[in-house]
């Protein structure tokens, strides 16, 4: 391994070190985050953490607040505009996906969300919780609709991981994604279609009922409602 292939690698663990803190509210939404604290946490130096703060600005999940930075708010109406779009661009990908989607290719992912429903830990829960919808996407052989589904996803995950800490959330998110795969391997492109967007209204609701119970341990700068 080069240097620079070994610094390329460091950055990507403080980035996902720090993504992760964030999408399970170890950072609380609204909370100001220092540069010096996150040094002394992370034990590196200000570069990478600067980098790694403009890759966090960029998905949304850190603001610019001045010369310093916050945990970006959850944002109502942001939420709601996320969701609009999702279920134009998903159905797209989904009937796309039951097309082109190889046998291997379904049976990957579906042992992907199997192992981290039985193998449980927060970290695969969250991974699995952006890649399942990234990944079935990415089975349009459409860059731009994969690309589309990883911006929507990772902006609803923090308040969706709010759900998936109980275990019967686990267990409803698992049934869903497991029938909307089953659809894609039938070539089912309208079954298929109807199951996101049916799944996609209620993880809406959920999402905005998690935000509404944050808002007592977020506070008033967790939450912008307009």
């Amino acid at each position: 391994m080069t240097g620079f292939e070994g610094k390329n690698q460091d950055q990507q663990g403080l980035l996902s070190r720090l993504r992760f803190a964030i999408l399970s509210l170890e950072l609380v939404p609204g909370e100001p985050v220092s540069e010096r604290a996150l040094e002394a946490q992370f034990k590196v130096s200000r570069t990478p953490i600067r980098e790694a703060l403009f890759h966090l600005v960029r998905d949304g999940l850190v603001q610019r607040e001045g010369r310093s930075y916050i945990v970006a708010p959850f944002d109502i109406a942001e939420v709601e505009e996320v969701f609009t779009f999702r279920d134009i661009v998903e159905p797209a990908a989904i009937r796309l996906a039951t097309r082109l989607a190889t046998p291997e290719e379904i049976k990957a992912i579906r042992d992907s969300i199997n192992f981290s429903h039985d193998e449980f830990t927060p970290e695969r829960w969250l991974n699995m919780g952006l890649d399942f919808h990234v990944r079935c996407a990415a089975l349009s052989r459409n860059r731009c609709l994969e690309a589309a589904m990883q911006d929507v996803t990772l902006r609803t995950l923090r308040a969706r991981w709010l759900s998936f800490a109980s275990e019967e959330g686990r267990n409803k998110t698992h049934r869903e994604h497991s029938h909307i795969l089953d659809l894609i391997a039938a070539g089912d492109g309208e079954g298929a279609a109807k199951a996101v967007l049916a799944h996609s209204a209620a993880v809406r609701e959920e999402v905005c009922a998690a935000i509404e119970s944050a808002r007592q341990f977020v506070g008033r700068r967790g939450v912008v409602d307009s």
